[in-house]
């Protein structure tokens, strides 16, 4: 955990901006993922906060905070961060021959570990060298509403970048152009080593031979490496080479099996024998917890009841305990107690353990 540790703090922002938001689709923007890879989240003072008994409005940073606290690592986002250190590390240093890509599976949290990861890596980079307006070590994007041609794939790395990809047609209409040698020429000269896509599943059939295709021209033409994540990424990326693939007889997906390492998120699970990952979430949960009244640990007094409303999914455990903490500070409550939580309503109530 050192080298996340030092990733994380790496250029670390003014604690002015802590509590800034940033919207999902400005990680998507070299300024916004940058600020991602640089901000530091911590938690406030309550020494510091407005004092027990003030009425506060949406916007006070214990308010804000508690709507969006610190990450938690799970164990499997703990897990896909070391795998994906081991492998781009080897990557670095690899002169010849394509560098290894990976593959994000699973339920939610998938685009969380696939964020930690390009800012863990970036933010090991940072330690290695002043980051400079031209140097950008990884592109984030998501899959384009449309991917059916080489034009379509490369408008989100133009946007990335924040290049025009617009002509005007006799100046009163637009429509965009194929940005492929340009963002090509863009990442080389910006030293590119890793490409974060997200969303592959809404990659549709008759469109992976076109995106693998891409894909392996950048690979082909950069030294990168692409991590693809999505809904049941393992097959889509085992489909999209197969069809990409050239060479011999076809083959069919039940033959054909990618060499590439598959990161999988899965739900945590809450049985005997097998607590201790869940009450270690619950644990970094109830530290980062910043109410007036509440108890160190107390929050494990509720991990069956947290379990059987959320399965064990962070993207519903983490809903759950922010919008509890956000009601106690509203209300003046400032603890997690039952009655709370059995008042927010979020996905997946009384999940049973079928995975188990």
């Amino acid at each position: 955990m050192d080298k996340i540790e030092i990733a994380q703090r790496a250029g670390a922002a003014d604690s002015t901006h802590q509590f800034l938001h940033y919207e999902p689709e400005l990680l998507t923007e070299r300024d916004g993922f940058n600020a991602f890879v640089r901000r530091v989240r911590k938690k406030p003072e309550l020494a510091d906060c407005a004092p027990l008994g003030t009425k506060v409005t949406d916007t006070d940073p214990r308010m804000i905070y508690q709507g969006e606290m610190i990450p938690v690592m799970t164990p499997d986002v703990e897990q896909g961060i070391k795998d994906a250190r081991r492998t781009l590390r080897t990557n670095r240093f690899r002169p010849l021959g394509k560098r290894m890509s990976m593959i994000i599976d699973g339920c939610a949290g998938k685009s969380v570990l696939l964020l930690q990861i390009g800012r863990a890596y970036q933010g090991i980079l940072e330690t290695e060298r002043r980051p400079d307006s031209v140097w950008t070590p990884v592109v984030h994007i998501n899959v384009p509403p449309r991917c059916d041609s080489n034009l379509d794939w490369s408008l989100p790395f133009a946007d990335f970048f924040g290049m025009d990809h617009t002509l005007n047609i006799e100046k009163r209409s637009y429509r965009s152009t194929d940005m492929t040698e340009p963002v090509v020429h863009h990442m080389k000269e910006s030293g590119t080593s890793l490409i974060l896509i997200d969303g592959v599943d809404r990659i549709h059939d008759s469109e992976l031979g076109t995106a693998f295709d891409y894909f392996d021209s950048l690979q082909a033409r950069l030294r990168v490496s692409i991590i693809y994540c999505g809904r049941g990424a393992t097959d889509i990326v085992n489909e999209g080479l197969r069809r990409h693939g050239r060479s011999g007889r076809s083959r069919t997906s039940e033959q054909f099996r990618s060499t590439l390492p598959v990161m999988e998120i899965k739900p945590i699970p809450f049985r005997e024998g097998a607590e201790e990952d869940w009450r270690s979430v619950l644990q970094a949960y109830d530290n980062n917890l910043a109410l007036y009244k509440h108890e160190p640990g107390s929050l494990l007094n509720f991990e069956t009841l947290l379990h059987e409303r959320t399965g064990g999914y962070m993207d519903t455990l983490d809903q759950l305990i922010c919008q509890t903490a956000q009601q106690a500070i509203e209300d003046g409550t400032e603890a997690i107690t039952e009655d709370g939580l059995n008042d927010v309503v979020v996905g997946r109530q009384d999940c049973e353990d079928h995975w188990a």
